[in-house]
């Protein structure tokens, strides 16, 4: 099993000037679809994304081409040029990341988010409920919950269109390698989920 990581968490200190020669440097489709988002931030996340997936395409796999993209049915990318290699990108205000390997994987980065009761309640099982309102830090608990299941559904190829209450639960993480990190100085957590 081969995989990388690479994550950025310096974005915030990209200048606006940087970022707009981030984004020239990129192929024509993705430069197109930075500049489809509105702020400076989203476009500053989906460059630097792609940036950090070349990173890993040449760090773990030595391939120095900017590939392209084709997508499943929910839209999850997959490499036109290396059907056999996969990747996931997550970015948030703190980070951006892209998790690259030779089997199906998922990865998923979020700014700590506050565990606010209605969205814990929609999201986590009862369970996961309990745990996250009896964490020292709850906030830092839900996160990691959160990212655990993006990851996860990621890996997958849907997205969020199953039942988030049962995400996690073993049955369906048979077969599944999830790797949780916090930094709480940098205020985010990441989650790796890789197919075993």
């Amino acid at each position: 099993m081969k995989s990388i990581l690479c994550i950025n968490d310096h974005i915030a200190d990209l200048s606006e000037q940087q970022t707009e020669k981030v984004i020239n440097s990129l192929p024509d489709w993705r430069r197109e679809q930075a500049l489809r988002f509105k702020h400076l931030q989203g476009r500053r996340e989906c460059a630097v994304g792609y940036i950090e997936l070349l990173r890993g395409l040449r760090q773990g796999f030595v391939i120095n081409i900017y590939p392209s993209f084709v997508y499943n049915e929910h839209d999850k990318p997959f490499l036109k040029e290396y059907p056999n290699l996969y990747f996931s990108i997550s970015h948030c205000k703190a980070a951006v990341g892209c998790f690259v390997a030779d089997r199906p994987c998922g990865f998923d980065i979020e700014y700590i988010r506050k565990a606010k009761s209605d969205l814990v309640r929609h999201t986590m099982s009862p369970e996961e409920t309990e745990a996250i309102f009896a964490a020292k830090f709850p906030d830092i608990a839900f996160t990691r919950l959160w990212t655990q299941k993006e990851a996860v559904l990621k890996l997958i190829g849907t997205g969020i269109v199953d039942d988030l209450h049962s995400v996690l639960k073993p049955e369906k993480l048979q077969g599944i390698e999830l790797k949780t990190v916090e930094n709480p100085y940098k205020n985010y957590i990441y989650t790796t989920a890789i197919q075993k």
